[in-house]
């Protein structure tokens, strides 16, 4: 009977340990951008395999997340996402799709400009300078053709 009682309580021990890491995680890897945001868009050439939900960084540091993806009637693909209201992006910034390692998800990176109060992108703006996608492949073919010529 003692025995049945100390593994009871160990169990107990063990099980509110395990939910109280459970929610660390998932507190920790998990940020709101849900009521503190603006969005804004930029029309890519390639994406490379963008999806809802991919980061937005800005130096490394993520300021956002995707939050759609779609063909427009001249067939660009127009990428929505929505960045923390207290990141001010100015309207000379530029936008590009990078990898997270060989293997790793995509995400937006944005490179801003000349820091401008007056000149920042507000709800629903477009960045223009857009760097399209280039894949494994094409970089591969870049450096192929130069080694020919």
């Amino acid at each position: 009977m003692k025995k049945n009682i100390i593994e009871s309580l160990l169990g107990i021990f063990v099980l509110f340990g395990s939910v109280i890491f459970l929610l660390i995680f998932i507190d920790a890897n998990s940020q709101n951008f849900s009521n503190d945001n603006y969005t804004l868009k930029a029309k890519f050439l390639k994406v490379g395999g963008i999806s809802i939900g991919n980061d937005v960084k800005l130096r490394g540091v993520k300021v956002g997340v995707v939050s759609k993806v779609e063909l427009n009637d001249e067939y660009f693909a127009v990428v929505e996402f929505k960045i923390s209201s207290e990141i001010k992006i100015p309207d000379n910034s530029s936008i590009s799709v990078f990898n997270d390692g060989i293997l790793g998800n995509k995400y937006l990176s944005i490179d801003p400009g000349e820091k401008d109060e007056k000149n920042v992108l507000k709800e629903f703006e477009e960045i223009k300078k857009v760097i399209d996608f280039e894949s494994i492949e094409d970089q591969v073919s870049k450096i192929i053709f130069l080694a020919t010529q």
